[in-house]
């Protein structure tokens, strides 16, 4: 089990998707920061109720304002800034799916985690089946997850490869 930082996100989709388990399957505390928590408080009523209710989320500020101000000029939104911040300051692994606060964060070399990566770890671990994965990527569409055909492709051919 481990300790990771989380952007928005992820969080939202799986808390209306009812599938906060998936984290906890290996994630034993999240960290979020202030402005992940007010993104998430902002979302409908599951989201709130969701986080307000999981005994594995924890708020954390971020302190290093110079990181925290260095990150502010990429132009990213307020939760990525404060969640890139955090991970650079702990060293924790970061939970994000936007593509360029991803982008942002692999270059000052955190390690990240999407929402593919949550379910190819459920997976692996025998969480869940090849068929629920499959549900879970069609849930989460459901709920605005934005994922292009061609990566989505792409992540199950080298999942099918893993499993031969």
């Amino acid at each position: 089990m481990q300790i990771i930082i989380s952007d928005t996100t992820a969080l939202i989709i799986l808390a209306k998707c009812n599938a906060m388990y998936l984290l906890t399957n290996f994630i034993e505390k999240i960290y979020i920061p202030t402005a992940v928590m007010e993104e998430l408080y902002f979302k409908d009523d599951i989201v709130k109720s969701t986080i307000e209710n999981s005994n594995f989320i924890e708020i954390k500020k971020p302190k290093n304002l110079k990181i925290l101000n260095e990150i502010k000029t990429s132009n990213l939104d307020k939760g990525e800034t404060e969640a890139i911040a955090l991970a650079l300051e702990t060293g924790l692994d970061l939970i994000i799916d936007e593509k360029s606060g991803r982008k942002y964060a692999k270059s000052k070399g955190i390690k990240i985690l999407g929402l593919l990566g949550i379910l190819k770890i459920n997976f692996l671990n025998n969480d869940i089946t090849y068929i629920e994965l499959l549900y879970f990527i069609d849930e989460f569409k459901k709920v605005n997850y934005r994922i292009g055909s061609k990566v989505e492709k792409l992540f199950l051919k080298n999942l099918k490869n893993i499993i031969k």
